[in-house]
């Protein structure tokens, strides 16, 4: 017997949005668990306004993966971006630190920098305003008063400088964050720290980086990646083909999820004939040699890791219904000096083309029937859990947190 559902029907948790959007109420279903546990509310994705509200409550406050290191490898080496319509400047300085700036002319506005390159100080084009590499003001010619006096002097010239935006350094990838946070960011990438370190992923380096314009939620994607039903199916002749036989879980201690797969072999590969792949990397740790981590770092972060490289996805927020997935291939540095690394390593694209295009089309495949006016919040099944995890972490950060309510999210 068909179901037949009302045409927009709010009682039915549709993606028709209400107007007290935010009200506590609406979100009440997410809490549950066992056999009622449900995923978001369908206007989670398809609502400007919860979007705005995602990008206050999480993506301001929480830390972001902006580059890798490499992007400025010396000193004097600049390079540009733009992170939530935010222009941003990433600098290596005079003392090799790396720093992010907001790249804005700190009298009228204007980008200090385009592109990339190297340079020894910053130099506005409107009224060629410059800046050291640290961000300080090197001067303001003709910036003078009525009275013909220096508008920026000694007691104020901490005030023009470059703002500098909160930023920090882990494996090679440089974070940020806009607003201040709960967590340092060592705290927000808890047993990654630990887990992930003899991997040394600051050895290596991004030998391919492809951008996808996605027309769907970013949330799509997360939930795709951590979501264990759809593997079989969306997959059933690349990933499911791998057997595997035991899967450590690593209780978080910030916004990360650590799994351990253990088998041969690296899953960064494809269990065919025509795979050949690298050997392990010699300081991988023992017990990390066989197997291969798949881990997420709330809220956008995943990341594939085997004993020979890695694979790095961000989801990124443009609007409710866009969003910029990147994908980025991470070897160590000496494997780019083998004769065969060019031959080798097409294996692991290829295999990087068949999964993430499975992936990709069934998130957008799946954001384009949500937003239809007869779909309905869904109920999820016990493969699904660590979808339900993540709908509570997003209403705790976006609603507020109902503790004794809340699903621990994986």
């Amino acid at each position: 017997m068909t179901t037949r559902n009302e045409y927009n029907a709010p009682s039915n948790f549709g993606p028709l949005e209400p107007e007290d959007l935010f009200a506590p109420k609406h979100y009440e279903i997410v809490r549950n668990d066992g056999s009622k546990m449900r995923s978001l509310p369908l206007w989670c994705y398809t609502s400007e306004r919860f979007h705005e509200a995602e990008k206050e409550h999480i993506f301001l406050r929480s830390w972001n993966l902006l580059e890798r290191e490499e992007t400025v490898p010396n000193v004097g080496d600049y390079y540009c971006l733009n992170l939530f319509d935010v222009p941003l400047l990433i600098v290596r300085g005079k003392d090799k630190k790396v720093r992010v700036f907001a790249n804005t002319c700190r009298h009228r506005g204007a980008l200090v920098a385009t592109g990339s390159g190297n340079c020894k100080a910053f130099r506005c084009p409107y009224h060629f305003w410059t800046y050291a590499l640290d961000g300080t003001i090197n001067g303001a010619p003709d910036y003078k008063d009525l009275e013909g006096q220096p508008l920026i002097n000694d007691s104020n010239r901490h005030e023009f400088g470059l703002v500098e935006i909160d930023s920090g350094v882990w494996g090679g990838f440089i974070f940020i964050r806009f607003k201040e946070g709960n967590q340092t960011l060592i705290q927000h990438l808890g047993t990654f720290v630990g887990h992930l370190a003899s991997h040394k992923l600051e050895d290596m380096v991004t030998t391919r980086k492809i951008v996808y314009d996605m027309d769907a939620n970013w949330k799509c994607f997360v939930e795709n990646y951590i979501d264990l039903y759809h593997i079989p199916y969306v997959h059933k002749n690349s990933l499911s083909r791998w057997k595997v036989k035991k899967f450590t879980v690593i209780k978080p201690t910030g916004e990360e999820s650590l799994g351990f797969s253990h088998h041969d072999g690296s899953q960064l590969l494809l269990p065919f004939d025509g795979y050949n792949g690298f050997p392990a990397m010699p300081q991988v740790d023992v017990d990390k040699k066989r197997g291969t981590y798949f881990t997420t770092l709330r809220p956008n972060i995943m990341m594939t890791l085997g004993n020979d490289g890695a694979l790095v996805f961000q989801s990124i927020p443009i609007s409710a219904g866009k969003s910029s997935l990147v994908v980025s291939s991470l070897f160590p540095k000496n494997y780019l000096e083998r004769d065969d690394f060019e031959t080798i390593s097409e294996n692991y694209y290829r295999r990087n083309e068949m999964v993430v295009s499975e992936d990709k089309e069934i998130a957008i495949r799946q954001y384009a029937g949500l937003k239809s006016p007869y779909a309905r919040i869904a109920r999820l099944g016990d493969n699904e859990l660590r979808i339900c995890g993540y709908s509570n972490w997003i209403i705790d950060q976006v609603i507020g947190k109902k503790d004794h309510l809340s699903v621990a999210s994986g």
